[in-house]
């Protein structure tokens, strides 16, 4: 099911409804605790977390999880499980991005479990320049809730406050956070935090324009 535009400050809501529900803090108290993705997906919602070959699903091949509705399954691609045991934010991720369709794509349909998906039905994965919006939408979901927007605020303010900001930085924010390098720096400049251009990480716009302008 297609769901109407959601703003970044919409979807932000979204997840901090999800994690609270759960029992967890959208907000920033000194320091960073990641989301355990597993158990909200298996606990939470019901869901289980197979892993199979799903190859099959993308003409390219190139598929990194998906979810079936019927099955209440979320299959991580086991083909691809030596780049997700290298990559846990990427596996993260991936589940995440699932649970986003599950909540965004299938709960938002009254009794989905009579809707016409078949076992071989799934919403899943998949890169390129033109995704669908249920893709881009399940990625900014993942954002928003593997780096609520309060925690990961006051983290980077925490790094302001301490002098220049460099990627050293973020690659440690983005271990705590259990998440991808570009994960996190995507949703730093979503949030309009930092400012990253030619592999330099600025305080905002104004300044890269500033520095760049005097070269």
């Amino acid at each position: 099911m297609r769901r109407p535009y959601i703003t970044n400050d919409e979807m932000d809501i979204i997840a901090e409804s999800v994690l609270s529900q759960a029992g967890l803090s959208t907000e920033w108290q000194g320091a960073v605790v990641k989301v355990d993705i597993d158990t909200l997906i298996e606990f939470e919602y019901g869901l289980e977390i197979v892993w199979q070959n799903i190859d099959y699903l993308s003409e390219d091949g190139i598929v990194l999880a998906a979810i079936m509705p019927k099955r209440k399954q979320i299959c991580m691609n086991e083909t691809k499980m030596e780049l997700f045991m290298s990559k846990m934010g990427t596996m993260n991720f991936s589940k995440a991005h699932e649970l986003g369709h599950w909540i965004l794509h299938v709960l938002e349909q009254q009794d989905y479990e009579q809707l016409s998906f078949d076992d071989s039905e799934a919403y899943f994965c998949r890169g390129g320049s033109k995704r669908p919006p249920e893709e881009v939408q399940a990625d900014m979901f993942a954002a928003s809730l593997l780096m609520p927007r309060k925690i990961v605020t006051g983290a980077v303010n925490r790094l302001k406050e301490r002098g220049k900001v460099d990627f050293p930085d973020l690659y440690r924010l983005k271990d705590d956070f259990e998440v991808s390098i570009s994960a996190l720096t995507n949703r730093v400049q979503q949030l309009g935090l930092l400012y990253i251009a030619n592999q330099k990480v600025y305080m905002n716009q104004a300044e890269a324009i500033g520095q760049m302008s005097l070269f």
